[in-house]
């Protein structure tokens, strides 16, 4: 019984060690089911910017396989604009979405789609910023420093909110502390009105107009009617120099570690959304003038001897800020290379 007991053992130990050579032989399971958390950040609680990454999410988990785990994070949750550019240089978040004017400081050229002026229309500022001639120069111009753009589209107009006054013509800007996204366009064109242009984080700014820090903010509707600002002003002026165009960036180390295929992925699933976003921020834009004027604010146009001095004025801008930086003026020129394009 004794002999008959060992062969026995020594049979199941031959066994054992044959199946642990076998899974030996297998990949291990972390590099079979390899995860990615992509962490999205936005100023805004509600909008087009966050219809952009709900529908982002969607489509990621699903094409990937959830190979991508798609985490959204509105209304400042991740900390204000600076901190979460930071944090994309830094990798500590994958992706941020809103006005590229904000990216300045990483990269200057990013301010470009801050001219007053360039466009148009609408239609006609979609189909020029996303021509390859100059998307990828310009989504890609901040890759050395840690981000890269991975998707951008037109998401309305220029407009103003004023406290002090209402700005009717072009001399109501005179005098007038006005809140801009932050770009050096920004900044000449209030110059060029005669009002100072004051750059301020995003959930700083209803405060400061409620307290009279400051006296109007250059914006948009889908920033207006979200935040309430007719709880402070009734004054809406529709100035329409210029575009909001949001885009979306991803953290360049964080890409890095995709494999090529998820890689590709995210790249392909921004770009199907440019066009698509567009179209829906057209209807939005209408249904938040409805809103507007229904919570009692009131939709100012100039004047058209007022709009044209507007336009007069703002018709420089940009070649001025771009002539003073190669940077700039590189991106800049292949911006107008496609308006010119597009022009009707």
């Amino acid at each position: 019984m004794k002999s008959i007991a060992l062969r026995t053992g020594g049979a199941g130990f031959c066994l054992a060690a044959a199946i642990g050579l076998a899974l030996l032989a297998q990949p291990s399971a972390p590099a079979q089911a390899q995860k990615f958390t992509m962490k999205i950040g936005t100023a805004t609680p509600k909008g087009n910017q966050n219809v952009w990454m709900a529908r982002f999410k969607e489509r990621i988990e699903k094409r990937s396989k959830g190979a991508i785990s798609v985490k959204l994070f509105p209304s400042s949750q991740l900390g204000t604009i600076p901190r979460t550019i930071e944090g994309l240089q830094l990798g500590t978040v994958e992706a941020w979405v809103g006005p590229p004017g904000f990216v300045k400081g990483v990269e200057p050229s990013y301010q470009v789609l801050d001219a007053p002026g360039l466009f148009d229309s609408l239609e006609h500022a979609q189909k020029a910023i996303t021509d390859p001639g100059f998307r990828e120069a310009y989504l890609n111009s901040g890759m050395k420093k840690g981000i890269r753009g991975i998707s951008m589209y037109i998401s309305g107009t220029v407009a103003v909110v004023s406290r002090a006054r209402a700005i009717r013509k072009v001399a109501d800007y005179k005098g007038l502390k006005i809140r801009v996204l932050a770009s050096d366009m920004e900044v000449e064109a209030m110059k060029r009105l005669g009002a100072a242009a004051t750059p301020m984080p995003l959930l700083e700014v209803l405060p400061a107009l409620q307290r009279g820090a400051i006296d109007g903010v250059k914006s948009a509707l889908v920033i207006f009617v979200p935040f309430k600002y007719w709880t402070i002003s009734k004054f809406l002026t529709e100035s329409d120099e210029g575009v909001i165009p949001v885009a979306v960036f991803a953290s360049n180390s964080w890409l890095a570690r995709l494999p090529k295929g998820l890689q590709k992925l995210v790249l392909d699933t921004g770009r199907e959304l440019e066009d698509e976003m567009y179209r829906y921020s057209l209807k939005e834009r209408q249904i938040l003038r409805k809103v507007w004027v229904k919570k009692g604010g009131e939709l100012i146009q100039l004047p058209p001897a007022e709009r044209k001095l507007l336009m007069s004025k703002m018709a420089t801008v940009g070649s001025t800020v771009a002539t003073a930086d190669p940077r700039i003026k590189k991106v800049y020129d292949k911006l107008l290379a496609v308006v010119k394009k597009h022009r009707k």
